[in-house]
């Protein structure tokens, strides 16, 4: 693959400049240095292989050269779509299920709070939204997306925090082209932007969330565990959780 072949899978779609690697150490860490050249929206860095990826508090992210699918791109925020920022995370996590439903529609798709997405309650995709400022000023924002497409993707049990899948298992076998796959998540994305922030939106991730009314653990690299029921989020995104005191906190 290379940027040529890449830009006529994508031709349809308004793109800027697209870059491809076999290999690096970190997709979103190359957009957001190439983020202060100011690229135009939607310009794309494609990898077969992360050596040093990473997901959200620096958890590493495995990328499998040809059974990954490893990605970031760039866009560049209205104010609305700046006060909704911590939106990001759900409106791409939707755009990989409506992705994944193009092949698969019998297969059920769901997001883990806040950037996962799960065939069969185990993870197949995740995202990593990361924004450069200079000062108070957004100057961008560069949206990482991860997938296990094959199932050499998988990390082995020891190396999982939370049970992993792939396309190619969940799919019995179906074979996947990336950049179909690609495409078809960047078109999701194009046009879910569109209704971005509405109550619509909200509406959708609402009811492509996991786990809600079941007990969970929520916990962070620098914060203390909270336990008790997801109740699912409010309208900024943040996770309602009722404890066992019945106190409601997000």
């Amino acid at each position: 693959m290379d940027q040529t072949k890449l830009a006529v899978y994508l031709q349809d779609l308004p793109m800027g400049e697209i870059r491809w690697y076999d290999q690096l150490p970190s997709t979103n860490a190359s957009a957001l240095d190439w983020l202060h050249q100011f690229p135009h929206e939607y310009s794309l860095i494609v990898t077969d292989r992360q050596t040093a990826g990473y997901g959200r508090n620096r958890r590493t992210w495995h990328s499998t050269p040809g059974a990954s699918l490893t990605f970031s791109f760039i866009l560049y925020l209205s104010q609305g779509e700046l006060d909704a920022l911590p939106l990001f995370s759900a409106l791409t996590a939707l755009a990989v299920c409506d992705a994944i439903a193009s092949f698969f529609p019998p297969v059920k798709t769901s997001v883990k709070w806040p950037n996962d997405v799960l065939l069969d309650r185990k993870k197949v995709a995740g995202i990593l939204p990361e924004a450069a400022w200079q000062g108070s000023n957004c100057l961008g924002l560069v949206i990482g997306i991860g997938v296990n497409v094959l199932a050499a993707a998988v990390p082995s049990d020891q190396e999982l925090l939370f049970p992993a899948t792939c396309l190619e298992e969940e799919g019995a076998g179906k074979t996947i082209n990336r950049w179909d796959l690609l495409h078809r998540i960047l078109q999701a994305f194009i046009t879910r932007r569109q209704i971005f922030p509405s109550g619509a939106f909200l509406d959708d991730w609402r009811n492509k969330l996991a786990f809600v009314e079941e007990e969970v653990t929520i916990s962070g690299s620098d914060r203390e565990a909270h336990h008790g029921i997801f109740k699912g989020v409010d309208e900024h995104g943040y996770l309602l959780l009722k404890e066992k005191n019945g106190r409601m906190v997000t």
